[in-house]
Parts: structure tokens; sequence; C-alpha cells
């Protein structure tokens, strides 16, 4: 590279690099967001250190089905963290975790279902779930609940370890959903798709 192309370049790079990282910015905010999995609430589905794809389209015309994996904005929230540059494009590549709002959690009730749980079997409206996903399951019971309209409640798959609707978080309201969380890209051996259908197989505990 001439000297001339070197100092062109140079003086682009700036420029490029505004224009990837608002391009990531842009994406992060509208349309895909990796997010990195701390807990072990959702295992087996979802083991810790997973970095998951959630894309933020499907809710825009619709919103969250049964049994569907869903990134929330829940409680405990601090504005301090959105200050850290560095944090936040951790955030962007999944690197980190996005902030101690952000939850996911599988939608079991929707507006107007009533949701029991007895001896660890959930039933909605009085139909006892098939969940293939549950490996570890808590013999508490609870409820019954009705959930109210424009609100979600929701359940980790690790039902003795998980913080949830039953828990501190109550019931989420609909405007707080972030995405659909629709695929594990790392590690490699835990890779693939989240399915939301009641019966379809889910990525196998390692």
């Amino acid at each position: 590279m001439s000297k001339g192309k070197r100092r062109s370049f140079l003086r682009e790079l700036p420029v490029l690099l505004l224009i990837a990282f608002a391009l990531a910015f842009v994406l992060r905010m509208f349309v895909v967001q990796v997010f990195y999995i701390p807990s072990s609430s959702m295992e087996p589905t979802l083991q810790i250190d997973d970095r998951m794809v959630v894309e933020k389209v499907t809710y825009r015309f619709r919103e969250p089905r049964h049994e569907e994996i869903v990134v929330f904005a829940g409680p405990g929230y601090s504005s301090g963290d959105e200050d850290n540059r560095l944090r936040r494009i951790g955030q962007i590549l999944g690197l980190v975790p996005t902030s101690a709002r952000d939850y996911v959690k599988r939608v079991i009730g929707v507006g107007g279902d009533e949701v029991e749980l007895v001896d660890g079997q959930v039933s909605v409206n009085g139909d006892l779930m098939d969940e293939p996903y549950v490996r570890y399951t808590d013999v508490d019971n609870f409820g019954p609940v009705t959930v109210p309209d424009g609100q979600l409640f929701f359940l980790g798959d690790n039902r003795p370890n998980s913080s949830d609707s039953r828990r501190s978080l109550g019931f989420v309201d609909v405007d707080d959903v972030v995405g659909r969380a629709f695929v594990i890209i790392w590690p490699v051996e835990n890779a693939g798709i989240l399915h939301e259908v009641s019966g379809t197989a889910l990525p196998a505990v390692p």
C-alpha cells in the first residue's frame, strides 16, 4: 500500500468505525441482540454462559405465545450500568450480561389464563401442560391465579431455582418484553434453535 493510500485509509478509518458501531446499535435496538446467560434458572434449556440471539421483530406484530422463551425487563435495573461504555460494547457482543433488569423465562400464561401448580404439575385453564423441557421439578403448590389482560405469567425451566412469576417477578406487562429467544450460538456444543412448541426437542444437556 502506497503512503498516499495509507493516509487516505487512516483518515477514513474513524468514519468506518463510527458507521460500524451505528449499524450495530441499530440492529441491537430494533432487530436482534445477543444475550449472555448468567444463571441456571432456565436449565437445561439454557446453560450458564450460553450466548443466545433474541429477535425483536415478531412481537411488533403479535403478542408472546404459550411456551415461547422471552427476554423481558424486570425489577432491579440500575441506570448507572448504562454509563459504562466498555460494558455497553460487551453487551452488544454478548460478552457480558446485558443488565440486572433483563430476565429470560418461558411464557406459561397470557392475559385471561388461569394458572395453577399442584405437586409440580402446571395446568392452564384446567389443562395439564406437557413440559418436556423441565428436568428439575418443584413440588410446591401455587395458585390458582388469573393473569390480567396485557400481562404475562412466566416460569423458569429450572423450577426449584428460578425467580419468576410465582415469587419476586409477579405478572409482567407485555410492554416490558424485549424479544423472543430463538437460537443459541455459543458454545458450539450447545448451539441450536430454541423451539417454542410443546413436545419439540430442545438442546440437550451437555
